[in-house]
């Protein structure tokens, strides 16, 4: 496990906070189309691992690597559910990204319900930290 113990950074959380409702909502109104199905769930996953990172943070824990917000779910907030999904969406994403692996506009379309719905759920672990 790659997660580093750091001291709680309710600043550097606001600031992630705010980068990954960004992130959302510079996706969330797009039609999907073949251009830009990839970048939309790139975008989508890059919001879930930065809110991710911001709770990490709430909790005095820094990522080392997109991994570690998978097992920072599991082991330390019990979020075996979340953590699969989380997983499912770095694969994809690292698919594509990597190996140049397509995602069909119907995965896409699921991700742009189901990852708000993950951060919306994940919110509660935000303790006193304002979310904007």
């Amino acid at each position: 496990m790659n997660l580093k113990r750091i001291k709680i950074n309710n600043i550097r959380a606001k600031s992630l906070i705010r980068s990954s409702q960004q992130a959302i909502k510079s996706v969330s109104d797009l039609a999907i189309n073949e251009t830009n199905k990839k970048t939309i769930l790139r975008e989508l996953y890059e919001g879930l691992r930065q809110f991710c990172e911001a709770i990490g943070y709430t909790k005095g824990y820094k990522f080392l690597s997109h991994e570690d917000a998978t097992i920072f779910l599991r082991e330390i907030l019990r979020e075996s559910s979340i953590s699969m999904k989380f997983d499912r969406y770095r694969k994809l994403r690292n698919g594509i990204n990597y190996y140049g692996d397509d995602i069909s506009e119907e995965e896409v379309a699921n991700a742009l319900q189901e990852i708000p719905r993950m951060i919306s759920y994940l919110r509660k672990y935000l303790g006193n930290v304002s979310t904007f």
